[in-house]
């Protein structure tokens, strides 16, 4: 199944739909768990760029990976809400994310951006999928990124067994640490147009098992890279990084920064890792 991407919806409407989607129950057919979204016109827009940009420190209208993501939630959203696609959009679980940038994309050009869904194994905590977006002009692939969810069973929680485990962080150096704050995730919500409520309300992150507003994921996966942008040569850049989102981070919470020279994680008050990012330079 293939559908054509709206150019006229609001992300604010799609937001709506997912929270009124329910999904059908039973067999899946094979057209709408492979089912795919075509944008034949996507443009990187200079002035929502420049915003993003500017919030993280990135260079100016430079498009930085995490951006792709950010950039598409409209379509990502246009293809979960459909009514024949068997996803439950409000309450997912962002898993990781990985981008390749094979060729920098330019402010203005329209690219054609396709992304697939490709559902996964299910499992007690819930169905696993990803999806596979990629940004190609006149036939010819110029940057990609592959993001995987959790759509998880109603009321399912991992078996825990009474111990506390801790990451082992001993290699690692600590850099720096990253407060986050109602501030902070509303400027981010901001500056990429994504007002999920889970990030935003205490009502409805309860709703969804949060025990209070969570961050969102890509707001720290762009901390990140700017972090390690920051850190490599002038005639370096980062086209290849992943994201693992591991747990949740939550409004008002510390986080220490550390890296082991070819990781860097996001890691909590009580030691344990909740986002890791890996990433390799080529020479520009």
């Amino acid at each position: 199944m293939q559908i054509e991407a709206s150019h006229s919806v609001r992300y604010r409407s799609l937001l709506l739909r997912a929270v009124l989607k329910r999904p059908n129950q039973g067999v899946l057919s094979e057209a709408s768990s492979n089912a795919s979204l075509i944008n034949s016109a996507f443009c990187v827009d200079a002035d929502a760029l420049s915003r993003y940009c500017k919030h993280f420190g990135f260079e100016e209208l430079d498009v930085p990976a995490t951006y792709l993501f950010v950039a598409t939630q409209s379509e990502l959203l246009q293809l979960f809400v459909h009514p024949e696609t068997p996803i439950r959009p409000l309450g997912l679980v962002h898993t990781f994310v990985a981008f390749e940038l094979i060729e920098k994309l330019e402010v203005g050009q329209n690219y054609q951006f396709t992304v697939t869904l490709e559902m996964k194994e299910k499992t007690e905590r819930g169905q696993r999928f990803e999806t596979l977006g990629e940004f190609s002009l006149d036939g010819k692939t110029l940057a990609r990124y592959r993001s995987g969810y959790l759509m998880p069973v109603k009321n399912s929680k991992p078996k825990r067994d009474g111990t506390v485990l801790v990451d082992d962080i001993s290699v690692y150096q600590r850099q720096s640490n990253l407060q986050t704050s109602k501030a902070s995730t509303r400027a981010y919500a901001s500056v990429s147009g994504d007002y999920n409520p889970i990030h935003l309300s205490g009502f409805m992150a309860k709703l969804f098992g949060f025990k209070a507003p969570i961050v969102h994921g890509m707001d720290m996966a762009g901390r990140l890279l700017s972090i390690a942008s920051k850190q490599v040569g002038n005639n370096q850049e980062i086209n290849q990084c992943y994201f693992s989102f591991k747990r949740p981070i939550f409004i008002s919470q510390m986080l220490d920064v550390v890296s082991d020279g070819s990781q860097v994680l996001l890691v909590n008050a009580e030691g344990k890792t909740c986002v890791m990012m890996s990433a390799s330079q080529s020479t520009s």
